[in-house]
């Protein structure tokens, strides 16, 4: 492979994207895409609700992943108020409000890990359909 075939603005211009841009732009769109699946939770079409009759243990535990999401922004901002109010420090202030931040990215993270049986489930179930 030639190096004159490679563009190292775009390569380096794709790392930093990467590395810098989505872990900041990226909680923000899982939380964004929890509370749209939660608002949705009655289609049909989702892969939860395809599964609620063989798997509801297990639809469960992966909507309290959802569920923790939605709720990670509401009691961290709760837990900011109160380090603020409680006079700890601006700086653990701004620490509890980066933490929340970046909580939807960990509780994502795990709830993808198991989801990923379910996805499975799901796809075989729409092949054994067709």
């Amino acid at each position: 492979m030639e190096n004159s075939n490679l563009n190292f603005g775009k390569i380096i211009s794709r790392v930093l994207t990467l590395i810098i841009v989505k872990p900041i732009v990226l909680p923000f769109k899982i939380y964004k895409n929890t509370l749209h699946n939660l608002s949705n939770y009655d289609n049909e079409n989702l892969n939860e609700s395809l599964l609620d009759g063989d798997f509801p243990l297990y639809n469960w535990f992966i909507s309290v992943f959802d569920a923790s999401i939605a709720l990670s922004y509401f009691f961290g901002g709760l837990g900011a108020i109160f380090a603020l109010i409680n006079g700890t420090g601006f700086s653990v202030f701004l620490i509890t409000i980066i933490i929340t931040y970046f909580i939807p990215l960990s509780i994502g993270f795990f709830k993808e890990l198991f989801s990923i049986t379910l996805k499975t489930l799901t796809y075989l179930m729409k092949i054994a359909n067709k």
